[in-house]
């Protein structure tokens, strides 16, 4: 019974002496994230301060995120970070065991936001972290239920929770669920059904904080419906079971990516098609001038007439040509849809002559251009839609193949030459 007793005295007593020692801790690890994060071309931390009491602290970090674009300004903000310090927590989802746990709270400096926009962020777009014993943050976005009505127009939007994990600054996972919103005006009315998203990324070049990280791994986004009816209730739009989904991976130095769009059914205009997709594959791409490439437009403006003005363009020219020294390709596996009539499909593949391609000259990467490309789709569609005539003509002008009832077509571009079906395409 003594001994239980001592032990019992020393858990208190560390629970008590730990926080202050904890403290200390945690605000090594803001300071060592806020300098990473200094190092980011399109953010600028203009001062922070550390505020640490025996359980508890506070981070006020002023910073600037830079959108590089003349005509928007930047965004100014204020964010400040209350703290609660380990290694037991007491917090309103729960008693949890970490070094600290963070409620963030976002102020803007100047209302470049519309005044509403900015108070919704404020009140209802909770984020909290918690920085775990082995130095892991997961980080916890809640955005409230809304139920608004103005000038006789509804929004309602269910709450939405996403939990992200940065492991050991190399791998973040996680996933945001919603269950969507439906909105409807005198006009008409909108509505998005459940929707999800996930990822699971390592990190492999680069770094997550300063905007130049490469990653392998995958992400997934899903949903569920998109529907927009008329003031009548007239369907105009309906979209079922949307996804778009990657996953990439690195060999060599090489990153292979496949990118996959999908619906398993679309309904607008009239038309009622099925199972629409798209797969692209992107192949041979050297992660190190992936890199140089993302750190360079991290710096440069976004307006794209200077993004890509003499300057900026001796700049990003040296860079293709790293990048085409690797014979980079891409694919277009599937691109098709499910008609009443029929399936539409076709398939491309583009890759680049990189002896072709004059490093002074950006612009004779389309003489360097070389692609394939195949199709086929049943004639009653566009029969359909009124468009036998104009199928007609590019039937007899070799556009297009007819077989009885089907369409189909072959194309190549090379040396700034188009050929359909073999024959020569002036351009």
């Amino acid at each position: 019974m003594k001994k239980l007793l001592i032990t019992i005295v020393v858990l208190v007593v560390a629970s008590l002496i730990a926080p202050k020692f904890i403290g200390n801790l945690v605000e090594t690890e803001y300071q060592s994230v806020l300098e990473k994060i200094a190092e980011n071309p399109s953010i600028t931390i203009n001062s922070s301060t550390y505020t640490q009491g025996w359980f508890n602290g506070k981070v006020t970090t002023d910073m600037t995120i830079l959108l590089h674009d003349d005509e928007v300004d930047d965004i100014k903000l204020i964010v400040e970070d209350h703290l609660s310090f380990g290694p037991v927590i007491f917090t309103d989802s729960g008693i949890k065991f970490a070094l600290s746990y963070s409620q963030a709270e976002i102020n803007f400096k100047e209302l470049l936001l519309d005044e509403e926009i900015a108070d919704f962020v404020k009140d209802k777009v909770h984020f909290t972290g918690l920085l775990t014993f082995s130095k892991d943050v997961v980080t916890t976005i809640v955005i409230d239920e809304i139920s608004e009505e103005v000038d006789g127009n509804k929004v309602t939007s269910a709450k939405a929770v996403g939990e992200f994990v940065l492991e050991n600054n190399n791998r973040i996972y996680g996933e945001f669920n919603w269950d969507g919103l439906t909105a409807i005006t005198s006009e008409d009315s909108f509505s998005v059904g459940k929707t999800s998203f996930s990822l699971d990324q390592t990190l492999v070049l680069g770094d997550y904080y300063q905007g130049t990280a490469i990653s392998t791994g995958d992400f997934n986004l899903a949903i569920s419906s998109i529907n927009i009816n008329d003031a009548m209730g007239n369907e105009v739009l309906l979209l079922k079971q949307l996804a778009i989904g990657a996953i990439a991976s690195v060999d060599n130095e090489l990153m292979k990516m496949s990118i996959n769009y999908g619906a398993e059914e679309v309904k607008s205009a009239g038309q009622h098609l099925k199972n629409a997709n798209i797969d692209v594959v992107l192949g041979s791409i050297d992660i190190n001038v992936m890199q140089e490439i993302n750190t360079l437009f991290a710096s440069i403006s976004t307006n794209e007439a200077e993004m890509f003005n003499e300057q900026n363009m001796e700049k990003i020219s040296p860079l293709v040509t790293k990048l085409l020294a690797r014979d980079p390709i891409l694919k277009i596996k599937d691109l098709s849809v499910d008609t009443p009539e029929g399936k539409i499909q076709s398939a491309m593949q583009m890759t680049i002559d990189k002896d072709a391609f004059d490093v002074n000259n950006v612009m004779s990467i389309m003489a360097a251009v070389k692609a394939n490309a195949k199709g086929e789709a049943p004639l009653p569609f566009f029969t359909k839609l009124g468009l036998a005539p104009m199928i007609d003509m590019y039937v007899e002008q070799g556009l297009l193949l007819k077989k009885e009832q089907e369409l189909s077509f072959k194309a190549s571009f090379a040396q700034g030459q188009l050929q359909i079906n073999g024959n020569v395409i002036p351009l």
